[in-house]
């Protein structure tokens, strides 16, 4: 859902940002995210709109969600969701890495460890550029498959090499590609596995045409992308889901899951919606437990898309 004014709220946050880091980060976090929820009190039709979302989004799901609590935090973390990882784009590892709690970690690192590459497979719910910045700040050979972030953190912009066959800047896609130039970078991708690197990429995009599969999510159905099913068939590269979110202590809390192999078949038509929804069910079980950390979610019916 677009709100009034994200481009001037953007030029806010790119100027404030280096001054508000200068703060303890968790302090910074709090106070960027205040600026939704203030404007989520002071703005009674957009405090409406989300109230709706929450509303229509409990009664799906089935939750008692305290309404008002949900949304004015939604709003806050939408913010601090917009800035994707800007937050962290400061000169020490440590002090960067701190605003990190990891769980799960060692299903990566045996994921790794395998040496046929892995699917960091990531959605759009909570701090979703996170999980790629910490992957950076600890030096794993990690690529982007995605279209390219925008307003990313100088620190991770500074990663997107653009030389080499396997360079960042070739591994970006489009919507406006056509069919060849989806096979292509299929292609890359694939090189990028097999080289042993990490490949990271959301396993919750809505997409038209070739390499879709439709599924249910919020008791409505969409196609999403399943680039990422037919790599992990062709690789038989791991794939690790992971899910970030900011808690209470305004730090973002990571958790990796166990990996597992896709079958060589399951980019089959008639197989790809079952790993669809299962990646789906995954995700949909954080928005339960954390409607505040849902982002776009809930407007989805509007027809919006993340």
């Amino acid at each position: 859902m677009d709100r009034r004014g994200v481009k001037v709220r953007k030029r806010f946050l790119r100027g404030a940002l280096p001054l508000v880091r200068l703060l303890p980060l968790p302090t910074a976090a709090r106070i960027v995210s205040g600026i939704g929820r203030l404007e989520h009190r002071m703005n009674r039709g957009l405090r409406l709109r989300f109230d709706e979302a929450v509303a229509r989004g409990g009664r799906i799901l089935g939750c008692d969600w305290d309404v008002p609590a949900v949304s004015n935090q939604l709003a806050g973390n939408h913010i601090l969701w917009r800035s994707r990882d800007m937050l962290v784009d400061v000169a020490s590892n440590a002090r960067a890495l701190a605003m990190f709690e990891v769980e799960g970690r060692e299903h990566l690192d045996a994921a790794v460890a395998g040496g046929k590459g892995c699917i960091v497979l990531t959605s759009h719910f909570g701090a979703h550029m996170l999980p790629a910045h910490w992957l950076y700040r600890n030096d794993y050979p990690v690529k982007l498959y995605m279209e390219k972030p925008r307003s990313v953190s100088r620190y991770m912009a500074s990663r997107f090499d653009h030389e080499g066959p396997l360079s960042q800047d070739k591994l970006f896609i489009s919507r406006k590609g056509d069919a060849s130039d989806a096979a292509s970078s299929i292609l890359r991708a694939a090189r990028v596995l097999k080289s042993g690197m990490l490949l990271f990429l959301a396993g919750d995009v809505r997409w038209t045409g070739r390499l879709t599969a439709e599924g249910r999510f919020l008791d409505r159905r969409h196609h999403f992308s399943t680039t990422w099913i037919a790599l992990g068939a062709m690789s038989q590269a791991p794939v690790v889901p992971v899910f970030c979110r900011v808690g209470e202590d305004a730090r973002y809390h990571m958790e990796f899951r166990p990996s597992f192999v896709l079958p060589r078949d399951a980019q089959d038509d008639a197989k790809a919606g079952e790993h669809v929804q299962r990646f789906l069910d995954m995700l949909q079980e954080q928005v339960r437990r954390y409607p505040a950390d849902s982002n776009e979610y809930l407007f989805w019916e509007d027809g919006v898309a993340a």
